[in-house]
């Protein structure tokens, strides 16, 4: 039996469902992972409510970064843990190892945010013990973590249930949190205040607890780091007992705090929180998720795809994208980003990558502009930072952090990482320092949201002058190779992480260009429209020193051209690289085992890629070369990656639909698809691959469902696959609520929204009315 099914959903919950029907405590960070519960202001790591060795119990609030020590970088720190739920029946502790287990099943229901777990446990002298395990974070307070346990016996028992809020937790051995009050209220409200140590972020967690009789004896226990409850009491045979617990997290970077002093913010976080947790304790567990479940209702009235296809798992995994999408963000507050892990795991210390403009942002782009309006506004409040990483390194504008966290963080980048295979010492990260491309990277998204949007507000306060800060850099970071006469951009690392200390990386080089002529047409445009912004802008970047320096530069940028076999070089020496065996990488069900056997200096010595680099460039400035060039480049340079990214599948998935090279197209989708919801089930310890929520999101509806912008306008020209007979999505275009519905035979696009819209489709321009809808068949 595969421990993951996915066709558990019946009826109206048909398509909705992830279930594990197997437990297997080896394997306890995959569901861990994938169930992963939040708001986007908190997330919480689905470990089961009683303990195991090697659990991850995590609980994250978005933005509260520290540093665990001054040699380390910041984090988001694991605040404390309120979901374990430690139950003894008759002095045994529940335990899953120990004993027979009957009719196992976990799951998580993606309509609603809801996870549950079931199964009956089976104890001496015939006693078999039901359990109903339920939890969810609210969609409607974004401060509350709400469980429930049913337990019922054949036999009658003797019920010791302890729990409460346990500060005793880390970051892979790492403590944050000290200066710790306590204290319980009413003898059943519990209050846990604590602080970080390097950031000095207060945290507050309230926890209170219901059950379903009042013949209980309850004892609290303070320990070193811990407040708990013991609740005792019998439960007669046949008789069902339940037990709520209900939990409100809160820290003093609560956007509701900012203009609060120290002081004020100790109480404040105290008052809220007794007083919300008293609230929730009046509704109870069952109120509490209809409340929840209304807010998700609405979420998918606006956002869900429908696929229908003889394969059903192609309608769960892009709604599991799209539940992820919706949790990692917080979408109401621009200091923070999004985390290559979201909220699900400490993998990469809860930073923000490109994953978040080149993968991500399109979903809220063309689906929760607002959303990307905060996204891009986090970016913005992070130039400070852009502009210390540039004078670090004898650069001018704004150079982006590889890794930011907190917007006065900066540069966060770890300098090391694992155990080099060859000698055995701390491999060095080189990413912080030459992966470069990012700062072009966020200009590309900034022009694409305003195409989208229209949203010249959000241009004048923010977007130009990211656009320009950025292309300052790149006119500094260019050097002239007086031998070739040329400019050049050298010792970078592209999207392709094999290949480190590289000259002229294609997409680096490219989207550099794209950066420096875009800060020039903006240039232009606003001087001529917006005199005032225009003013505003020279007077914080100099508008004729940065268009002077990149004249000086832009038509001698060395960009790479395709060889006489049409392939255009990723770098200057990968096409001279040595060629490797792939297939023991290529075959292999888990992702980066190349370093098993090469260290990053061995790697840059063989034409073997990580991701999509060149290929990326293919996609994000699409009208670069002729489509005989760009396909035979995808099939040379895919022949070469092992998608040891979960950034890369999508991409090429993309491209290869659009070169009609569709088997290939179809397997690199389900490859994308099964990143984090396949049966490898190691594939997510350390948390789900954001990137990967978008980059299905891309699949569908940028791949098969032909969305683009191209020349600044909208594009549709779907290609379904054969397995699927109908495809329905909606996304906003300048304000509108555009709907598409794709069949194999026809399209049906209808504006929603209240102006006339234009659409490129089939190399026709058509325009459609308010409230019309065009059909065409092809």
């Amino acid at each position: 039996m595969e421990n993951l099914i996915y066709n558990y959903g019946k009826n109206e919950e048909k398509n909705w469902i992830i279930t594990e029907r197997i437990f297997d405590n080896r394997y306890l960070g995959k569901c861990e992972s994938i169930f992963t519960q939040g708001n986007g202001y908190l997330g919480v790591r689905n470990s089961l409510d009683e303990s195991y060795i090697g659990e991850k119990r995590n609980l994250f609030v978005t933005g509260t970064f520290n540093k665990a020590s001054e040699d380390e970088v910041t984090e988001l720190p694991n605040f404390p843990d309120v979901t374990n739920i430690e139950i003894s029946i008759n002095g045994r502790r529940l335990n899953l190892n120990y004993g027979e287990v009957k009719d196992y099943s976990r799951s998580i229901n993606l309509r609603t945010g809801e996870s549950t777990r079931k199964f009956i446990w089976c104890g001496e002298n015939g006693l078999e013990t039901k359990f109903t395990f339920k939890r969810f974070v609210s969609l409607e307070n974004e401060h509350l973590i709400a469980s429930s346990v049913e337990i019922e016996n054949n036999k009658d028992i003797n019920l010791v249930i302890t729990t409460g809020i346990n500060g005793a937790v880390t970051n892979s051995g790492a403590q944050h949190f000290h200066k710790i009050e306590r204290r319980i209220y009413e003898n059943c409200f519990m209050e846990y205040l604590s602080e970080t140590s390097q950031s000095k972020v207060l945290a507050a967690i309230h926890s209170t607890y219901l059950c379903s009789c009042d013949d209980i004896e309850i004892l609290p226990i303070m320990g070193r780091r811990t407040l708990l409850n013991k609740i005792s009491t019998k439960v007669k045979a046949g008789k069902k007992f339940k037990f709520e617990k209900i939990s409100d997290i809160r820290s003093d970077r609560d956007r509701d705090l900012i203009e609060f002093n120290k002081c004020e913010v100790k109480e404040a976080l105290k008052e809220r929180g007794l007083i919300s947790i008293k609230e929730a304790y009046k509704k109870g567990y069952d109120i509490l998720l209809k409340e929840s479940t209304e807010k998700w209702n609405e979420f998918w009235k606006y956002n869900d795809i429908e696929i229908e296809s003889e394969v059903e798992f192609d309608q769960l995994a892009i709604r599991f994208a799209l539940y992820h999408l919706n949790i990692m963000v917080k979408h109401d507050d621009n200091r923070v980003g999004i985390a290559a892990k979201a909220l699900s795991g400490e993998g990469y210390k809860g930073h923000s990558f490109w994953d978040t403009e080149i993968f991500i942002l399109p979903y809220f782009i063309f689906s929760n502009p607002k959303t990307a309006r905060t996204l891009l506004e986090y970016r913005y409040k992070c130039l400070d930072g852009a502009h210390k990483k540039a004078m670090e390194y004898g650069y001018e504008g704004a150079m982006y952090p590889w890794e930011c966290a907190w917007i006065d963080d900066g540069e966060v980048t770890p300098l090391s990482g694992g155990a080099d295979v060859i000698t055995g010492e701390e491999s060095t990260i080189l990413t912080g320092i030459l992966e470069q491309h990012i700062t072009a990277d966020i200009a590309y998204a900034v022009w694409q949201y305003y195409k989208v949007t229209n949203d010249l507000d959000f241009m004048e306060k923010y977007g130009y002058e990211m656009i320009i800060d950025t292309a300052k850099f790149w006119a500094s970071r260019v050097e002239f190779n007086n031998e070739k006469d040329r400019y050049e951009i050298t010792n970078v690392i592209g999207p392709d992480e094999y290949k480190e200390h590289v000259d002229n990386n294609a997409y680096t080089n490219y989207m550099a260009v794209y950066n420096m002529k875009l800060a020039l047409k903006v240039i232009d445009e606003v001087f001529i429209s917006n005199k005032n912004t225009y003013d505003k802008l020279n007077d914080k970047l100099n508008l004729d020193s940065v268009k002077n320096n990149i004249n000086k530069c832009i038509k001698k940028v060395y960009l790479p051209l395709p060889n006489e076999a049409e392939i255009i070089p990723q770098n200057d020496t990968y096409l001279n690289l040595k060629r490797l065996d792939l297939n023991k990488y290529k075959n292999c069900t888990e992702v980066l085992t190349i370093y098993n056997d090469f260290n990053m200096e061995k790697l840059n010595e063989y034409m073997v890629s990580k991701q999509s680099d060149l290929v990326m460039l293919l996609f994000v400035l699409e009208d670069l070369f002729d489509i005989d060039i760009k396909k035979k480049n995808l099939i040379f340079y895919e022949n070469k990656t092992l998608h040891d990214s979960s950034l890369s599948k999508s991409t090429h998935m993309i491209l290869a639909n659009d070169y009609e090279l569709y088997d290939l197209a179809d397997n690199l989708f389900e490859g994308a698809m099964t990143i984090d919801l396949g049966n490898n089930m190691n594939s997510s310890n350390e948390g789900i691959h954001s990137a990967s929520m978008g980059g299905i999101w891309q699949c569908v509806v940028m791949g098969y469902g032909g969305l683009r912008l191209a020349d600044d306008e909208l594009r549709i020209l779907p290609h379904l696959p054969q397995k699927w007979n109908k495809l329905s999505y909606s996304i906003m275009w300048k304000g509108n609520l555009i709907k598409v519905v794709v069949t194999q035979k026809k399209i049906e696009i209808t504006n929603n929204g209240l102006d006339k819209v234009k659409i490129t489709t089939f190399d026709d321009v058509i325009e459609i009315e308010s409230t019309s809808t065009i059909a065409i068949e092809f």
